[in-house]
């Protein structure tokens, strides 16, 4: 079991808004007049009845639950779960720094990829964590994180965390199932280990991921891509029960708001939304990849809802950057200096036109 950190250890924290929701669970029946709240009136004049309908005005007026319970129970149907091993806050980057601050303290060693997701250490930075980067391992005609060396880094220094992206971001490369439950059974026990899935839905039913709880371990996931709902930040962790009772003790109670548990519920229970979503999502991929073969341009093969092509160095990948940037087109240059020789392309129609076509192939 992942060892917490030190403040937090013997210590439960009880949230003192538990919610309607579980108050109307607890008591077996509705409580729908809320006069213990301290929300604003339900007003007919409010500018967002105007510009949204008076549904998601309601929604905005009223405190969400803080727990998501129905959603929690949508994602653990679909997840193959229980609702008690679904945490949910405001999108995976949230949930990166709930998870430091479960399991790290100040000057603890936490291990990941150098030049992968830079949101990890950008939080881990924040807690005050020593950040310990394992180099890309070269694979075929791209770069993967190298498992075995991130493994015995964190073993061989007693890390409090070892976070890995797969699918990898900005690399689009899938560890299959066995390597990842071979990392964990070779990782130190107290050990957590932060799976970011953010990409899951776009990986090739051969490179499946494992089914279900893993033991030491949270498995972000995120409504952000395969269900279109970034600009509303709903992100969801995967774990063992008493992880996840833990992370609730210290996660800001109304992170996802009204609006946001409602819409993620909707898309959820729309059986052909994001099916078909990540469908178009793999066409455009596929083109996006065939295009640039066709400029001689040699893509990373991709696991995710994004192409990913290395430059002969970081001069040129900001060469190419700049000049679209110029014409009002922004695609991704990791900052790190292990990565910025990459360029991360959005499965996207926009960036099968000639401009973007044009400016790829140029060296």
């Amino acid at each position: 079991m992942p060892r917490y950190a030190r403040h937090l250890a013997e210590h439960t924290i009880v949230n003192p808004f538990p919610g309607i929701v579980k108050l109307e669970r607890r008591l077996g029946h509705a409580v729908p007049v809320r006069i213990g709240s301290n929300e604003g009136l339900a007003e007919p004049a409010s500018p967002l009845v105007a510009a949204f309908g008076p549904a998601l005005a309601d929604l905005a007026r009223l405190y969400p639950d803080p727990y998501a319970l129905a959603l929690r129970e949508q994602l653990a149907a679909l997840t193959g779960c229980q609702p008690e091993q679904v945490v949910i806050d405001a999108g995976a980057d949230s949930l990166i720094l709930l998870a430091l601050r479960l399991c790290v303290n100040p000057g603890d060693p936490v291990v990941t990829t150098a030049g992968s997701y830079p949101t990890f250490r950008y939080f881990a930075e924040g807690v005050g964590a020593r950040l310990l980067e394992v180099p890309y391992q070269p694979h075929e005609q791209g770069l993967r994180p190298d498992w075995a060396a991130l493994v015995a880094t964190a073993n061989a220094e007693r890390a409090a965390v070892l976070y890995l992206a797969n699918p990898d971001n900005p690399t689009g490369y899938a560890w299959p199932a066995e390597v990842i439950l071979a990392l964990r059974a070779e990782l130190n026990p107290d050990t957590l280990l932060l799976l970011d899935e953010a990409y899951v839905e776009f990986i090739d039913p051969a490179k499946a991921p494992p089914a279900g709880v893993l033991p030491g371990t949270l498995r972000l996931r995120t409504l952000s891509k395969a269900y279109a709902l970034a600009g509303l930040r709903v992100g969801y962790a995967l774990g063992e029960a008493s992880l996840i009772a833990k992370a609730d003790q210290i996660r800001p109670q109304f992170a996802l708001s009204s609006w946001a548990q409602a819409a993620a519920q909707t898309v959820l229970a729309d059986p052909a939304y994001a099916p078909a979503l990540r469908q178009h999502t793999l066409q455009l991929r596929e083109q996006l990849s065939a295009a640039l073969l066709a400029r001689g341009r040699q893509p990373f093969p991709s696991s995710t809802n994004f192409v990913c092509l290395a430059c002969a160095d970081s001069q040129e990948a900001e060469r190419i950057q700049q000049a679209l940037l110029a014409q009002g087109i922004a695609l991704h240059r990791p900052p790190h200096p292990a990565a910025n020789h990459l360029l991360r392309i959005t499965a996207h129609p926009a960036a099968l036109s000639d401009a973007v076509l044009a400016a790829l192939a140029c060296r």
